[in-house]
């Protein structure tokens, strides 16, 4: 089954990438150019994925990481943002027809959409924790200034 996967993601990489890559830079408000730094480190992150899909390796899961902390410093709801891999399991099954196995695909669509959502949430707790923290250390200075 998965080997299945693998040779239909390594014949048709580009193709499932560059569709895969314009969905996921729809997503920005404007529209972000491909070459842009955000552009090409979505591109690192989503090529991480597809190397690693058919075994779930631990190649796949920096890829989720990787992606999911780009969309976490992003103004998006989570729906949003994770809509990306929803949108991944419809370019595969139209670039794997009937020959890729769809149950496998969607198993692995889903493993791969909890993880993200998991780390999209872990990123976000960071961000806020440290917008706390910023905020704590700027009133720490100005009562500072102050004298008080």
């Amino acid at each position: 089954m998965n080997r299945t996967w693998e040779r239909i993601i390594r014949e048709n990489r580009e193709t499932i990438l560059k569709r895969w890559l314009e969905f996921g830079l729809d997503l920005f408000s404007g529209k972000m150019a491909p070459g842009t730094p955000i552009s090409e480190a979505l591109a690192d992150g989503m090529g991480m994925m597809l190397d690693g899909f058919a075994d779930d390796g631990e190649r796949c899961r920096e890829g989720v990481s990787r992606v999911t902390r780009i969309l976490a410093v992003h103004p998006f709801r989570p729906s949003r943002s994770l809509s990306l891999f929803l949108e991944l399991r419809s370019i595969l099954q139209e670039t794997g027809g009937s020959e890729g196995d769809g149950p496998f695909c969607t198993e692995r669509i889903e493993g791969m959409l909890f993880e993200a959502f998991d780390l999209f949430m872990e990123h976000r707790e960071t961000i806020y924790q440290l917008k706390v923290e910023e905020s704590r250390s700027k009133m720490h200075m100005l009562l500072r200034s102050t004298g008080s």
